[in-house]
């Protein structure tokens, strides 16, 4: 097993940072006169392990250590026509061991920056919400916008940079470079944004777009969206320069989420379009989700039953265009598998929300109001001429909520490879034990 005891001491350094930071209580820094002063703090560390890589080298699994911790000043100050607020805050994160199974982290990542640096206005009636800055922006379900959330390490990959500290699976980092938000919710079921997000993420080879979104909000029933966003510019030729094709592409996104007035009944949809662009092959892709689940709420513990089925476009070699789906700034939003799809398949060994459809069928049981188990079995495909990245996983997760503040949440994977292209990544066919227990802090 390949160690880097340098690093390791780092993480240790980090975690031990996170434990201490959990027995303190955070509290106001100042409260006087409609100006008052936060501090927040976020944190994770978590130990992980596989049986294989992806590295294409039959050289067994990986141990490896992640950990992060953000701490955010946050001011507001209240004046007659409205409210002033801004934050700052900084973060700490690294890899240690043998880096990630995927290969995107070597386990000598650890990096101290600004995470996020705003500022902004809401008006006195709370109709216009204005910010600009370095912060994270969500559109939707996070389907193809949760933050600019990928954080690689050093891959070791001659004359290609894409460290950006590591930390990779946690992906504390979700701020991007530069933004303007203008959020417009007046009285009514209507609201929208405006919004301009620049990346300064070497992975995404920096990119910059634009666009508006559009909601119909039932608190009752539920939401439905419409957005349109265009890609502005993009670095090309850096990085990996997997996504020259993006830029100038168009992308549209009609959504919704919510129970439709029906009682323990859950249903959301996502359809998104991706055309046009700058190069000289056009975007033509496509991507979807439809999802139900239930409630039992009256049987002991409340299960849940949940299915989706999803499908993302792939490239059709037989056509003059690019049919292959950019997933653009998907991450974690509300939970597991959303919209990183399968522990092992979605994070180490792809497919990554393209050139695939994907079936989930999940099961959660609470058998007390702390604690949350949940099962999870993953059916992977592949969609016209892309990598056969097929497979099936299954992943039982626990949160336990040990506090209010404090959050504990072991999981147990088991990944089967069936597409030829992840056997070659993998060097086996060999089913992969994954397990990973990590700890989150929130004040």
């Amino acid at each position: 097993m390949k160690k880097n005891n340098s690093t390791f001491l780092k993480l240790n350094t980090l975690v031990a940072a996170l434990m201490t930071a959990t027995a303190v209580q955070a509290a106001p820094v100042y409260d006087q006169d409609g100006k008052t002063v936060e501090f927040n703090v976020e944190g994770m560390a978590g130990v992980f392990s596989t049986e294989e890589n992806y590295n294409g080298v039959d050289d067994g699994g990986n141990f490896w250590q992640e950990g992060y911790l953000k701490g955010d000043l946050v001011g507001r100050n209240a004046t007659g026509s409205g409210t002033v607020y801004g934050g700052l805050g900084v973060i700490a994160l690294g890899t240690g061991g043998d880096g990630d199974a995927g290969g995107y982290t070597s386990g000598d990542e650890s990096e101290l920056k600004i995470e996020n640096a705003f500022i902004g206005w809401q008006s006195s009636n709370g109709v216009f919400d204005l910010s600009v800055g370095r912060q994270q922006f969500t559109l939707g379900d996070g389907f193809i916008i949760a933050g600019d959330a990928i954080s690689l390490g050093d891959m070791g990959i001659p004359g290609i940079d894409v460290d950006r500290g590591g930390a990779y699976y946690l992906a504390g980092q979700k701020s991007f470079d530069r933004t303007a938000v203008l959020k417009i919710d007046p009285e009514g079921p209507v609201r929208g944004d405006l919004f301009w997000l620049q990346s300064d993420n070497p992975y995404h080879q920096d990119t910059e777009l634009g666009g508006v979104n559009l909601e119909w909000v039932d608190d009752a029933k539920g939401a439905l969206g419409l957005s349109y966003m265009s890609v502005l510019d993009v670095d090309k030729g850096t990085a990996f320069g997997i996504w020259d094709q993006r830029d100038g592409m168009d992308i549209i996104s009609l959504r919704g989420q919510g129970s439709m007035g029906v009682e323990n009944l859950f249903l959301s949809f996502e359809y998104v379009n991706e055309s046009g662009g700058d190069t000289a092959v056009k975007n033509d892709a496509n991507a979807w989700y439809v999802e139900g689940g239930w409630t039992f709420a009256d049987l002991p513990w409340s299960p849940t039953l949940n299915y989706r089925h999803g499908k993302f476009s792939g490239d059709d070699s037989s056509t003059a265009n690019n049919e292959a789906f950019d997933p653009l700034f998907f991450g974690f939003t509300r939970g597991f598998g959303t919209w990183f799809q399968g522990e092992v398949a979605s994070n180490y060994a792809g497919p990554a929300n393209s050139g695939n459809d994907v079936d989930r069928i999940e099961v959660t049981l609470q058998p007390r109001d702390d604690l949350t188990v949940g099962l999870q079995y993953w059916d992977f495909g592949k969609d016209a001429d892309a990598a056969d990245l097929a497979g099936s996983e299954v992943d039982l997760y626990v949160l336990w909520s040990i506090n209010d503040n404090v959050v504990f949440s072991p999981m147990l994977g088991y990944y089967k490879p069936d597409g030829a292209d992840v056997i070659a990544n993998q060097s086996n066919d060999d089913g992969n034990l994954y397990l990973q227990a990590v700890l989150m802090y929130f004040y």
